[in-house]
């Protein structure tokens, strides 16, 4: 049985249906490269630094950099299920990484071997973009780190992908050919091969999550820096970004391309509360990610972005871009799915660049606060964060957090007790918002928040 055939019969001819829209032109092409484990600051555009990044600097200057980007939730598969989706955690239930094995002590883990996520019942997966832009005749693909089960789920044509935990060297560190550039040859493969039909390709690369070795000659550029290693790592991934960025100019595609740059999460170098892996926080340096969209026929060239987004409007983006719909009767129901994100071209379209919409993070830490873990839901505007924690070893309600970013960037002086205010007023937005997408933790938060900062 083919790959669509199966699509129908396991989930039924009108599982979920997307129908291709005319739009006066040949469909785009969609290149979605995701870093794992990537900082803004490693990028040049975001560090304003010439020297660290220049590939993806000119991808920047012909497209648009979302300054104020954010993660729905600094941990891979749940960051990864919200770009699919552009549903939050809470909505596609996605929480904690997936192994096929039980994958340690860390709470950031399901403790149960899940071998596929889309087929386990605890999900909402497959209301996901790739699916509707396979149903509507793209060729798909994907390469690298998926960290959504080790299998191809049934929507990619091609798949050559990993679920996480494997190395970044395909045989001995230095002696062998480094992964992320035998990733690239096989997408540029890909992208060649594909020419002619509109495609999709995931590229998704595991560095610079740890270990940190990149080839010798990207350390060399880097020698006497500081965290050396993480930018010499970064340098080489935009180099390949680059190789790919050629292909598509020589093969004359790069102008239909979609091609979107981001990252599941960032990370700290500093010492922070729950955090075993420096991930999994809500403070800017991990769950803030470069974002940036080059499609300068819809999105005009050399923009930036101020207006908070979340990398879950990137499912709506591209359904926008290739001009694919959501038919009713999604899994049957008759009902089209939910998404909890936008899309970024009607907003950049739009040309009003101011934050209409406060941006939520959702978190579980890896370890505990005093001994107790804990669910936390963060609000963000332009100038504030509110960051509010339910504990389950001690369930009374502790201080929250609350910074003034254009005051305290750092997130170092906690103004919970100064500014009850300024408190209730954020307190209030996680609220509306918990009603809005019938999140419960954040109802819960916010009741007994409101009693606390109450006078």
């Amino acid at each position: 049985m083919n790959r669509r055939a199966f699509l129908g019969a396991g989930f039924g001819a009108a599982a979920c249906q997307a129908q291709q829209q005319s739009a006066g032109g040949d469909p785009p092409n969609v290149l979605l490269i995701i870093f794992d484990k990537c900082r803004t600051d490693a990028i040049g555009t975001y560090a304003r630094r010439d020297d660290l990044t220049p590939r993806l600097d000119r991808m920047a200057a012909q497209g648009v950099t979302f300054v104020n980007a954010f993660t729905p939730q600094a941990l891979c598969g749940p960051a990864r299920a919200s770009i699919l989706t552009g549903k939050y955690p809470h909505a596609h239930g996605l929480r904690r990484n997936v192994y096929p094995a039980a994958a340690g002590k860390l709470n950031t883990n399901y403790q149960d071997p899940i071998p596929d996520p889309f087929r386990d019942p605890r999900f909402n997966l497959w209301d996901n973009f790739v699916f509707f832009l396979s149903n509507a005749g793209y060729a798909t693909g994907a390469i690298g780190k998926w960290h959504l089960g080790p299998g191809n789920p049934g929507f990619f044509d091609t798949f050559h992908s990993f679920n996480s935990l494997l190395r970044h060297w395909i045989g001995e560190p230095h002696q062998s050919r480094y992964r992320p550039d035998v990733q690239t040859d096989d997408a540029i493969r890909f992208m060649e091969q594909h020419r002619g039909r509109p495609w999709f390709l995931q590229q998704s690369f595991y560095a610079p999550h740890e270990p940190l070795d990149p080839p010798k000659q990207w350390m060399a550029k880097f020698a006497g820096r500081e965290h050396a290693d993480y930018h010499a790592t970064v340098a080489n991934l935009d180099w390949n970004v680059g190789r790919m960025l050629d292909s598509l100019e020589k093969t004359g595609q790069l102008e239909n391309t979609l091609v979107i740059f981001t990252a599941d999460h960032g990370r700290t170098w500093i010492d922070r509360p729950g955090s075993a892996e420096s991930i999994a926080l809500s403070y800017e340096e991990v769950a803030k990610v470069p974002l940036i969209l080059r499609y300068p026929k819809a999105l005009g060239q050399g923009k930036r972005w101020n207006a908070g987004v979340t990398t879950a409007d990137i499912m709506p983006t591209v359904l926008e871009a290739c001009g694919v719909t959501l038919a009713q009767g999604a899994h049957g129901t008759g009902l089209t799915p939910v998404i909890q994100s936008r899309s970024l071209i009607s907003e950049v379209k739009g040309g009003q660049d101011r934050w209409t919409r406060p941006i939520i993070i959702e978190n579980i830490p890896q370890k505990g606060i005093d001994g107790s873990y804990y669910d936390e839901r963060a609000v963000r505007t332009e100038r504030y964060k509110l960051i509010l924690r339910k504990f389950e070893v001690r369930p009374e309600l502790r201080a929250g957090e609350l910074y003034d970013l254009q005051a305290d960037p750092g997130e170092a002086k906690n103004l919970w007790s100064a500014e009850k205010a300024r408190a209730r007023e954020l307190v209030g937005i996680l609220e509306k918002w918990g009603v809005d997408t019938n999140d419960a933790l954040a109802l819960e938060l916010t009741r007994g928040a409101l009693a606390a900062v109450q006078g």
